[in-house]
């Protein structure tokens, strides 16, 4: 939006400014023009106030938005109104009328009469204003005050006499008030001429009045622009140049501004229609050069204007302007300013071209070619670009003379080097607009008549380039340039392109020429052109390599120009339905495209690019003419400028500038099928790619040979020898090094061959080249210690591990982009056409160095006179020289290009027109570079692996094709890999040849694997080609007879590398897994011999393990029709594998398979005795696993004939393999013989589950049987060897066989009894661990007793008596046969073999007494053996407490069951059993292994008791003599000391002691029933009856008594209660078990008490009664002792508790009267016990002074002796 204001000029509506300096156009404000007035208020775009800000107190009140601008998006801010102007105009007036009373009155009387019109004009509210104000910028109708003021032209009056007194005093009043009235729009027309003319008046006053006029000049050009014609625009001219010719720089430069907006308003109406002026005026003839033209009105003022600033700019008299001079700089400016703002009015006005064509253009010629100042010359320079540019049609003459002079200005010396540098810089403005370059080039190049300006110009920009090498740092090569003060930066990049590669990336560098001179944009450019200083009147300080910056960027902007225009034309327009359609008859290997077709297509479907030439019915067709042209005559000189930068000294950006528009040259040229100018561009190109080859000393070499590659060298030393390519090199700074612009320029070139391809033909040679030489320099150049490893592509992978020097990052980022492009290249080749793709791989061929095959022998090699050099030097793009020592290196590189090719081009190779397609010659040149056997071996490996990746591709495409067309193309592919490997040398000249050929083999192996991972599911043809090719590997032949012969065990093929088994092993894998279905029958046989060549060779055994599980595979797909399968065929019942072969190849299938199937089993068969012992057990297991599978449909006649010519002969193929190695050697290795026995266990494990589902299947066939008794035989062998592993497997294995008995009616009683006594005589007991784990016989054991177990249950009633003993003998020798236990601990529970046995002897039937001791005895052991000393083992041994517990339930069950059997010693087993229950029952807490509950003291206090309260009724009932009852009872007195005894001290659970103290309580309590008054018998002797009161004695002291208080061994019991000694005054610990002694000391008490009076009871109330006066005595003697030296010390509690009971219990105590004998003297016939301890009763009531209780008790018992004696 424009800038509007009021008619009064108070106010004005202009754009917001943002804070950036931008411009809103969204956003409106009214601005006051007095700049004393703030702003009032902003409204938003719907009307709402946005920034409220203090409004002026001169206004009444604050406006509100004005209607209609919210809608328009305004933001209005309020300003002052016209009573602002009439305020300001009333001041000036009566100013006036003031200052004029007596001077002027003319003067005075004009104001007084204008204030008085001022005075009467309507006054309005200041919100009416404010909206009359958007009214009139709405719809620019004036408003009433201003109508109001032109509707008087008298008003005006006053100020225009004020004026023309040319007195400062008036004029300045009278120039503020027409100030203010122009401003507002406020004059009438007819006063204009007065006005102006007023301004001329006061334009040579004071500065301020000039400077009012200047302030009143733009309103006044703006409101009455139409008015400004004829005499008032000369006028306005007349004001303007008057002010201009000011001294005050003020003035002037104002007064410029003016006229130059009066001379563009002029023009600006001329543009317009012809206006209708308010005078009359006839038109005038005007010249046109032959003619003249009439013009008036508008065009004539501009034709005058213009006439006359020319005229003035030359320096001659103006003609119609009333001027005196023009400075000629300004007036340039002006005719600047003309042109590039009308420069198509004056096209349109032929007066005018001519006035430019007979003033401008010479002034210009003339202003060139003098020495004219630098202000002026950018002036001119600049009119000029304007005229090239605008008006060169117009003036072409005269242009073709201005563009040679500025190519003549270009020359060196010609002219200073800023007015070169202005004319680059114009030139450089004209080629960023190719249009004017091509019409330059059509109006003047290419007609004769015309000077070749285009053609010059480019010629100049070659002499340019050349003039001084030093300034650009022309070289070799480009490089960076390198000022003195340079950035850490520049320092990097000095760094990178002085050390290149040489020794490293980025290398240090010794030296660097800091003053490097070149181009650059740190100091190259500048930062305003010279045409643009226009404030500068002395030529700047110029870089020195400004002008070639600038020659340099016309080149690029040329180049790049041709481009932009040209390129759109090639891009093809076909549809792509079209295209789709095309491709499809291509892709199809039966159709061919026509030849004119293949001309315009690619191969890929995409449209060819167009040569824009042949577009002659195009519109633009001229012009692409024109571009041709140019291209064709301008290319020499442009690749000179181009060739002589691409060596100079430049930035980064320069440089890439220069190489894009190189690039986009050479495509041009390339579309337009220029081939010369194509191929110089490339080459040239090519050669920058790669680094300029420097001078340095040639290594020392043996008659021009490498003497690494000496002649004398042995074929060893040639072999260990490092290659030249591994050998470390020293560092030469004259290597040839790689930077970052070469491989700039390399990508460059592969861009081109993108862009190119279809049009190359011979022209690829040229990229190629490069692209080999430049990664042979890199390759070469890196260090040896940074040499990356390449991959197949050729694309370098990059070596993280080493530290990047400066710039290497940089470098590598090129490497990769380099790389990519290359690969891009290589992708592009897909859609080439047929004839150009051909082409293309003919010059890669061409490029390959093939050596001839080697036909003669290893000496023909170290002959002394070896044949003529094969090698010849050759040159490349880049003019290095390429010996026999990059041959290999060069092939090698070709060939990972070729590989690329390959793949890109799949589609391609897929069409039945070999030729046409280059797999012909691909193939061929492949082959004949992997038959060279001389050739370099990683060049002949990567040439095999390029030619299988072609094959496998191509064999596996899944285009869509027919399934004939699929066959013929696997087939071809499968042909080509045999014939790669037919194709390796029969001679092996070398070790390093012969690995080579190993490794091209097993490449060839692996193309197949590929092959038949892909389409082996749908491969119908080529069978035979790849049993062919598996088998390839076996090169001795003679050994295939060898595997077929039966009497060999096992052969063994040798193979020189194991590389080929594995590699050919994938195919055969995929074969026998994935595709059995799609393998033919016929090839079976062959395919099952091949699985055995593969088993037996010992090259790798995983891949002959493996292959053994094929066989299985290969059996179930025999056995899928099994319907089919019949063995009943064979006569002899054991056919050979000659029978087998013939009916395999036999018609009948059903016959065919079933032979088939034999044979594979005959095959695993001769497997199974391999020498090793993996390869054995995967043919066993394999082998077995065919027999479950098919268990279930073998006939009887089948079992029987596989158990004849597999089965036993596979188990007396180990027994005798076992003894023949154990016999033969005189040490034979345990890993040997182990490895025979694993065999052995897997053998007789398989047989034993085949014989079980066998006899499952049919039990009553009696033939199984004798199968059954047959195999046990052969597993008597196995047992022979005492080894636990094969005992395992064979008891197990007899065990499965008799548990599928499950009647033992059905079974033969002597088979039963032969496994009884193979069971009897090989018990593994003691039998050898040969295994490494050695992890015991348990498990052994444990099928040993389950064999006897089913030998038990087949057995059943009928087990004879005779083998229970030798049964549990056998059983003990088990349990405790010295080995190392795999399980747990048997503490808890037992072990297997523990329950077990035990389980054994539980079904041992007892029917006789024998039978019943043989197992009481048995039990008795077993309770016993966990407390017996056991053998030192090396391992865990066993405790054997968990089966002592068991053993004791078993005890109690045999005796307690059997206690009535008839003539059984029911004494004799109690007392046995009673001796072995005691054994644990004497170590109650001394025996720390009790185990889970219950402890083994309790469980045999627990089975004790059972078997006494069970047997002593009938013991009782059945006395005998007294020496066989005596040691019965001894026992049951020993069992019972052990229920009441327990070591305290040495249990370790004291929380469990009182909790057993109650559970020996109660057995006590049953012990009791059962002992008294039972062992008061006569039968039984005293002393087991004072050995029973001993133990209640012993185990009733609550607290222990003092040694000397006891009686001596001799001593009578007594005699130590008569003795003296020190008393104890320490506490004396009570016993944890205090209820087990008090009860114990009750039964002494009771046994002494009198009873029924008889004998039993006496006896024992006199075996216990000294016992009794023992125990209460030591109580007694302990109190008289201790008490006294206690002092006023209480006695301990527990001490005198037990003191108070027994004198309550002496007291109470009414003995037997004969069980204490009568003391002399004393008379008594109850209290005898008194009597014996009256004594110590004195003594401890004399002690007891101090305890009334106790003197109490004591006095109770000297009443009781009182009352007994009657006292």
């Amino acid at each position: 939006m424009g800038v509007f204001q009021t008619t009064d000029g108070s106010i004005r509506l202009e754009n917001v400014v943002r804070k950036d300096g931008t411009t809103d156009t969204n956003n409106v404000q009214i601005v006051p023009a007095d700049p004393s007035v703030d702003a009032i208020t902003t409204w938003g775009p719907d009307g709402e106030q946005l920034c409220p800000e203090p409004w002026p107190s001169t206004i009444a009140a604050k406006p509100t938005a004005p209607p209609g601008i919210p809608d328009l998006g305004y933001n209005v801010r309020g300003g002052c109104s016209g009573k602002m102007t009439a305020q300001l105009l009333t001041s000036e007036i009566s100013i006036l009328i003031q200052e004029s009373k007596r001077k002027n009155p003319d003067l005075r009387s004009a104001a007084e009469k204008s204030l008085n019109d001022l005075k009467a004009l309507p006054r309005t509210s200041e919100a009416q204003i404010i909206a009359g104000i958007v009214t009139i910028l709405t719809s620019k109708v004036p408003a009433d005050f201003e109508r109001d003021l032109k509707s008087r032209p008298a008003f005006v009056k006053p100020f225009l006499l004020a004026c023309k007194t040319r007195s400062p005093k008036f004029a300045g009043s009278g120039v503020v008030g027409l100030q203010r009235l122009v401003t507002v729009n406020a004059l009438h027309r007819e006063c204009l001429a007065d006005v102006l003319e007023a301004f001329s008046e006061c334009s040579t006053l004071a500065l301020d009045i000039q400077l009012k006029v200047l302030q009143a000049l733009p309103s006044l050009l703006q409101n009455y622009t139409n008015a400004l014609t004829g005499d008032l625009l000369l006028s306005a001219y007349q004001v303007c140049f008057q002010l201009y010719s000011s001294r005050t720089a003020v003035v002037s430069n104002t007064a410029a501004a003016a006229l130059q907006q009066l001379v563009n308003l002029t023009f600006e109406k001329a543009a317009l229609k012809e206006n209708s002026t308010p005078f009359d005026e006839a038109s005038v003839e005007v010249p046109i050069g032959d003619g003249t033209v009439s013009i008036s009105g508008t065009s004539l003022d501009a034709y005058y204007s213009l006439e006359d600033i020319c005229l003035l700019t030359e320096g001659q008299k103006a003609k119609h302007l009333p001027a005196a001079s023009l400075a000629q700089n300004f007036g340039l400016e002006v005719i600047e300013s003309i042109l590039s703002s009308h420069a198509d009015t004056v096209m349109a006005h032929p007066e005018q071209l001519h006035i430019l064509r007979q003033r401008l253009m010479p002034l210009i010629i003339k202003i060139l070619s003098e020495k004219s100042s630098f202000s002026t010359a950018v002036r001119t320079m600049r009119v000029l670009h304007l005229v090239l540019n605008r008006l060169l049609f117009a003036l072409a003459a005269e242009c073709e003379i201005a563009l040679s002079l500025l190519n003549h200005v270009l020359d060196p010396d010609a002219a200073p080097t800023w007015k070169r540098a202005m004319c680059l810089e114009v030139y450089r403005s004209l080629h960023t607009e190719p249009a004017l370059m091509r019409s330059i080039y059509a109006h003047f190049d290419e007609h004769e008549e015309n000077r070749n300006i285009v053609r010059d110009h480019l010629g100049s920009l070659v002499r340019l380039a050349s003039e001084r090498p030093q300034v650009i740092g022309l070289g070799q090569q480009s490089s960076i340039p390198i000022m003195q003060k340079q950035s850490d930066e520049s320092s990097e990049q000095a760094a990178l392109a002085a050390g290149g590669l040489v020794g490293s990336i980025g290398a240090s560098v010794t030296s660097i020429d800091i003053n490097r001179p070149g181009i650059s944009t740190q100091w190259s450019l500048v930062r305003t052109p010279c045409v643009d200083l226009l404030d500068k009147s002395d030529a700047p300080n110029l870089p020195a390599t400004y002008i070639y910056s600038l020659a340099l960027t016309c080149i690029t902007r040329f180049s790049e120009g041709l481009a932009r225009f040209l390129l759109p034309f090639t891009v093809p327009t076909e549809s792509k339905s079209k295209r789709r359609q095309t491709n499809a008859k291509v892709v199809d290997g039966n159709m061919k495209p026509e030849a004119s077709e293949q001309d315009k297509q690619s191969f890929g479907g995409r449209k060819l690019p167009v040569n824009p030439l042949n577009l002659k019915e195009h519109v633009l067709y001229k012009q692409i003419s024109t571009s041709a042209h140019m291209v064709e005559n301008c290319w020499p000189a442009l690749l000179a400028a181009s060739s002589t930068y691409l060596n100079a000294s430049m930035d980064s950006e320069h440089y890439h500038s220069l190489i894009r528009s190189f690039q986009k040259f050479a495509q041009i040229a390339g579309l337009l099928d220029l081939t010369t100018p194509r191929d110089a561009f490339l080459t040239t190109l090519g050669k920058n790619a790669i680094p300029a080859a420097k001078t340095n000393p040639k290594t020392p070499q043996l008659n021009g040979r490498d003497p690494a590659l000496r002649e004398d060298q042995t074929d060893s030393e040639r072999e260990t020898s490092p290659a030249p390519s591994d050998r470390h090199q020293p560092t030469d700074s004259s290597a040839p090094t790689v930077t970052p612009r070469h491989l700039l320029c390399l990508r460059a070139l592969l861009n081109l061959g993108i862009a190119l391809g279809p049009v190359m033909k011979r022209s690829w040679k040229i990229i190629l080249e490069t692209l080999l030489q430049a990664e042979m320099v890199i390759s070469m150049t890196l260090p040896t210690g940074r040499r990356q490893p390449r991959q197949s592509t050729g694309k370098y992978i990059p070596d993280t591990n080493t530290e990047k020097s400066e710039g290497a990052e940089d470098l590598g980022v090129e490497i990769t982009a380099a790389e990519t492009a290359a690969s891009r290249l290589f992708e592009s080749t897909s859609e080439l056409p047929s004839e150009a793709f051909l082409d293309f791989v003919r010059c890669v061929c061409s490029l390959v160095d093939v050596d001839p095959p080697l036909e003669q022998p290893v000496g023909g090699l170290l002959s002394p006179n070896p044949g003529g050099r094969r090698h010849q030097v050759k040159r490349s793009v880049s003019g290095m020289s390429l010996d026999h020592s990059t041959t290999g290196q060069t092939n090698s590189l070709l060939i990972d290009k070729l590989d690329e090719v390959i793949r890109s081009n799949i589609t391609r190779m897929l069409q039945a027109d070999t030729s046409a397609s280059g797999w012909k010659m691909i193939l061929e040149k492949l082959i004949e570079m992997i038959a060279s056997g001389s050739g370099k071996s990683e060049v002949r490996l990567k040439v095999a692996d390029a030619y299988n990746s072609l094959v496998v591709a191509v064999a596996v495409s899944q285009d869509s094709l027919t399934a004939r067309q699929r066959d013929d193309i696997r087939g071809r592919s499968l042909y080509a890999l045999r014939d790669e490997i037919s194709a390796l040398p029969s001679n092996k000249a070398t070790k390093s040849s012969l690995d080579c050929d190993v490794e091209i083999h097993r490449l060839a192996l692996d193309a197949l694997k590929s092959i038949l991972d892909h389409c082996g599911d749908s491969l119908d043809v080529g069978w035979p080609i790849v049993l062919a090719i598996v088998n390839s590997i076996f090169e001795d032949s003679s050994h295939n007879e060898a595997l077929k012969r039966e009497d060999l065990p096992s052969s063994y093929i040798s193979l020189p590398n194991p590389k080929l088994v594995r590699s050919a092993f994938g195919s055969l894998q995929f074969i026998c897994s994935d595709f059995l279905g799609s393998f033919p029958r016929t090839y079976l046989l062959p395919l099952l011999d091949t699985l055995y060549y593969y088993c037996v060779q010992t090259s790798d055994l995983n891949i002959s393990l493996t292959t053994a599980t094929f066989f299985r595979n290969v059996s179930d797909f025999l056995q899928r029709d099994r319907e089919k399968m019949m063995l009943d065929f064979f006569e002899n019942g054991t056919p050979s594998n000659e029978e087998l072969a013939y009916w395999a190849k036999g018609e009948d299938e059903g016959r065919a398979v079933s032979a088939m199937w034999v044979y594979l089993l005959w095959r695993l068969m001769l497997l199974s005795v391999d020498r090793r012992v993996e390869v054995r057990h995967s043919a066993l297991y394999t082998l077995f696993r065919i027999f479950e599978a098919c268990s279930d449909q073998l006939t009887t006649s089948a079992i029987r004939l596989c158990y004849s010519t597999v089965i036993v002969r596979i188990l007396k193929g180990n027994v005798m393999q076992y003894y023949q190695v154990n016999q033969l050697a005189e040490r034979p290795a345990e890993d040997t013989m182990e490895g025979w026995n694993e065999t052995a266990v897997i053998e007789v494990d398989g047989t034993s589950n085949l014989f079980s589902q066998w006899i499952d299947s049919d039990k009553a066939d009696a033939s199984m049987i004798t199968l059954c008794a047959d195999l046990v035989e052969n597993y008597t062998g196995f047992l022979q060897r005492r080894v636990l592993s094969v005992s395992d497997a064979v008891f197990r294995g007899m065990s499965m066989l008799l548990a599928e008995f499950e009647d033992p009616s059905t079974v033969d009683m002597s088979l039963v009894r032969n496994t009884w006594d193979l069971w009897t005589h090989g018990n593994p007991a003691s039998h050898a661990d040969t295994s490494k784990r050695k992890s015991g016989n348990q498990d052994t054991l444990m099928s040993y007793l389950g064999c006897l177990h089913q030998v038990l249950r087949l057995f059943g009633h009928a087990v004879p008596n005779e083998i229970s003993k030798p049964m549990l003998r056998g059983l003990k020798v088990c349990i405790v046969a010295p080995s190392d236990s795999t399980y747990g601990a048997d503490v808890d529970r037992m072990t297997p073999v523990q329950s077990k046995v035990l389980e054994a002897i539980k079904s041992i039937p007892i029917n006789e007494p024998s039978a019943l001791k043989n197992v009481v005895e048995a039990a008795n052991d077993l309770i016993t053996l966990a407390y017996k000393d056991k053998p030192s083992s090396s391992g865990r041994s066993q405790t054997y407490v968990a089966l002592s517990k068991a053993a004791m339930s078993l005890l109690e069950a045999c005796v307690t069951t059997h206690l009535t059997m008839p003539h059984v010693n029911l004494r004799d087993l109690v007392a046995k059993a009673g001796e072995a229950l005691a054994v644990p029952l004497r170590l109650k807490y001394t025996w720390k292994l009790e185990g889970k509950e219950p402890a083994p003291w309790s469980k045999a206090t627990t089975t004790g008791l059972m078997i006494l309260e069970a047997s002593l009724p009938i013991i009782k009932a059945n006395p005998d003599d007294e020496e066989s009852y005596a040691p019965f009872w001894r026992v049951v007195v020993g069992f019972s000391d052990g229920i009441v005894s327990a070591q305290c001290d040495a249990c370790s659970k004291p929380r469990e002691i009182c909790k057993d103290e109650e559970f020996d309580i109660e057995a006590f309590s049953r012990m009791q029933k059962l002992l008294v008054p039972a062992l008061g018998s006569s039968l039984i002797p005293d002393t087991v009856r004072r050995k029973y009161s001993e133990s209640l004695f012993e185990n009733s002291l609550i607290h222990e008594p003092d040694p000397d208080d006891l009686a001596a061994p001799g001593q009578e019991l007594l005699e130590g209660l008569r003795s003296t000694h020190i008393g104890r005054v320490c506490d004396l610990p009570a016993s944890p078990r205090s209820k087990m002694c008090y009860l114990l000391l009750d039964e002494l008490f009771s046994l002494v008490a009198v009873h029924d009076g008889s004998s039993e009871r006496v006896r024992l109330a006199q075996a216990a009664a000294p016992y009794l006066i023992l125990r209460t005595g030591l109580t007694l003697k302990a109190y008289i002792m201790d008490h006294p030296l206690r002092g006023r010390m209480p006695q301990p509690w527990s001490q005198k508790k037990e003191m108070l009971y027994i004198l309550r219990k002496l007291v109470e105590l009414d003995s037997e009267p004969k069980a204490i004998p009568t003391a002399p003297g004393i008379t008594s016939q109850h209290k005898k016990h008194l009597h014996r301890l009256y004594g110590l009763v004195m003594k401890a009531l004399k002690v007891a002074w101090r305890d009334e209780e106790m003197l109490d008790a004591l006095r109770g018992v000297l009443d009781a002796v009182g009352d007994d004696f009657g006292i």
